[in-house]
């Protein structure tokens, strides 16, 4: 199970690739060909998080997207719910959209799911964006040698 959708994976790519730039104006082309993203698909996310103020954008031949905020503040979770996406941490493992019917009767890995998620959830929200900028540096570092 993914913990979360394309959509997600691929706006925390962009964000820390971004990050990675510091402050420099990057075309969504470029982020598309070094994250192997679609461009259409990251065009849309990039778009959006401009719209939410996470990104500045610069339209034109010398345009392109930067950081707006501190890539320090920015967590994954941020992300996910930036994307709408904080209510699939909501499912049960077994039955999606069914861990409230089953509250007083849970399945036999409910708790321990619980527990699960409830990990999953301070793990992306302790991880920044920032923190995201070392997976790049050895990307980039990997791919010049």
């Amino acid at each position: 199970m993914m913990i979360y959708s394309d959509t997600v994976r691929y706006a925390l790519m962009a964000l820390s690739y971004l990050a990675y730039q510091k402050g420099r104006l990057v075309k969504a082309d470029e982020i598309a060909k070094a994250q192997k993203i679609p461009k259409p698909f990251l065009s849309k996310i990039l778009h959006e998080l401009a719209r939410r103020d996470i990104l500045h954008s610069v339209k034109g031949p010398r345009g392109g997207f930067t950081l707006k905020v501190d890539p320090n503040t920015l967590s994954m979770w941020d992300v996910v719910v930036l994307m709408g996406e904080e209510g699939r941490f909501n499912s049960c493992v077994l039955m999606p959209d069914k861990c409230e019917a089953f509250e007083s009767n849970p399945c036999a890995v409910h708790h321990k799911w619980e527990n699960l998620k409830r990990k999953i959830i301070e793990f992306l929200k302790e991880t920044t964006i920032a923190d995201l900028i070392s997976v790049e540096e050895r990307h980039f570092a990997d791919a010049a040698s």
